[in-house]
Formats: structure tokens, sequence, C-alpha cells
């Protein structure tokens, strides 16, 4: 016979277990490496455009082209080449604010636990990466 504790305790177990199967059927999926790749790709595009173009416009014009154009391609690629779904423009703009500020706050407080910056942005990563694939498939490209 098992007390309330055990039965606490395996229920927990079970709900982990069964949420980590899911994980892994959607970091194994065909939509979430061509989520990965599109996002690599669409990220070395924009930051070698912004190196071009920094040299002729002012720092904050160079950042905030590359920012709009990067989105831009970004919305279309997860739309035609990755979910192959009508999208929601609008919750993709608010995603795109939200996930700056949860990339600021996060990569602050991973520098408030001793790490440097440089490896805040690496650890962030992730993170950022499942946060915006899982919002887009199941809010955005639903």
């Amino acid at each position: 016979m098992y007390n309330r504790s055990q039965i606490k305790i395996k229920y927990v177990f079970s709900y982990f277990q069964k949420l980590y199967v899911s994980a892994l059927k959607i970091f194994r999926s065909k939509a979430f490496i061509k989520f990965i790749l599109f996002g690599a790709l669409l990220t070395f595009l924009s930051q070698s455009i912004l190196l071009l173009i920094i040299f002729f416009l002012p720092l904050s014009v160079s950042t905030a082209l590359t920012q709009i154009l990067h989105n831009y391609l970004g919305y279309l690629a997860y739309k035609y080449g990755v979910f192959k779904r009508k999208g929601n423009p609008m919750a993709y703009i608010l995603l795109v604010l939200l996930a700056w500020a949860v990339q600021w706050l996060l990569i602050k407080t991973i520098i408030a636990l001793g790490f440097s910056s440089f490896f805040a942005v690496i650890i962030a990563i992730p993170f950022l990466s499942i946060f915006s694939f899982i919002t887009q498939k199941f809010i955005i490209f639903k």
C-alpha cells in the first residue's frame, strides 16, 4: 500500500515523464529542425547585412533596419517554409516584442548569477529558441 507522499511523488514523476516524451517529439519534428535552420540562416543574413550597412548609416538606424528585415523575413519563412499555415501577423509582432523583453530579462538574470555577458547570451539562446518555436507553433501559426 502506498502512502500519500509516495502517490504524489509517482504522480509528479509520471507528469514530468510525459512532458519529457512530448518535448522529445517536438524537438525531433521536421518543423522544429526547419525552424532552427531557417532561424540560423536568417540570423546570418541579417547580421551580414548589419555588418555592411553599419558603415553607411548610424548604429541605431542600422540595427533597427536589420531587426525589421530579420523579423519580416522570419515571419515569411516560418509561415511558408516551416509551419505552412496562415499566421497572425499582429501576434507575431507581439511575440517579437515579448521575446525581446524575455531575452533582456533572461540575460540580465544570468549575468547577475555571475556569468559573463557572452556566456549569458549563449545560455539564453536555447531557451529563447524553444519559447519562440512553441509560441509560433501553437499560437501564431495554429
